[in-house]
């Protein structure tokens, strides 16, 4: 009995197709009699559809939730877009637009780390400047005593025009301070301090505490 058990299902699949395509009343009866143990191929295409959208689903959450655990009630929360192979630094495209609440300016954060502006923003998407981006500038503060400087960005940014009597130290946080961002949102720690070339300033080379590449998930605050 078990062996005729996989021919007995087959004929009754094929004469349920018979029935369905060719005389549809007969059809709708077979399968309401049968009930939901026999699987239409139209059916599990869709369920298989469907599961595959869920896991997308799924993992996007998962990312939003490891990034972005806390999203502040001022801030959107959104998917940075892949640019492989090329994986720009100094820009990114990110899910979330105007009509999300997002606008040309607003600060774009990782893990509360200033990492650029909003410099377009479609209905739904947005292009954000990264600090990454030679033409980025932001007035910045450093460390507890609060030394005024500014941050020019590039391949690899810069707080430049720091007073030759500022007494700052490796290790000491940079912390943005310009009206187009949230005030002391950290951009990262002074690494290495030198003689400006007009002999005038310090400057100081920054450490970061993330890797822009692994960046997928970012917090606009509006």
């Amino acid at each position: 009995m078990q062996l005729r058990t996989p021919w007995f299902l087959g004929i009754i699949i094929v004469l349920l197709l018979f029935f369905i395509f060719f005389m549809p009343s007969i059809g709708a009866r077979l399968r309401a009699l049968l009930g939901p143990e026999i699987m239409m191929p139209q059916n599990i295409t869709e369920l298989a559809a469907e599961n595959e959208s869920l896991k997308a689903r799924l993992a996007e959450l998962a990312v939003v939730a490891n990034e972005l655990p806390h999203v502040a009630p001022n801030a959107t929360g959104a998917m940075v877009y892949s640019s492989y192979p090329f994986n720009f630094k100094n820009e990114m495209t990110v899910s979330a637009g105007s009509a999300d609440g997002v606008s040309t300016g607003d600060a774009v954060l990782f893990e509360g780390n200033l990492v650029g502006t909003v410099t377009e923003a479609a209905a739904h998407r947005s292009l954000v400047q990264t600090i990454f981006d030679p033409n980025f500038k932001l007035p910045v503060r450093i460390g507890s005593a609060g030394y005024d400087a500014l941050l020019t960005g590039g391949a690899y940014p810069m707080v430049e025009s720091i007073a030759k009597t500022a007494k700052i130290s490796t290790g000491d946080i940079v912390y943005g301070a310009g009206s187009s961002g949230p005030y002391a949102a950290p951009l990262g720690e002074i690494a290495t301090i030198s003689p400006a070339p007009d002999n005038l300033f310090q400057e100081a080379s920054l450490s970061f505490p993330y890797d822009m590449s692994s960046v997928q998930a970012v917090e606009i605050v509006r």
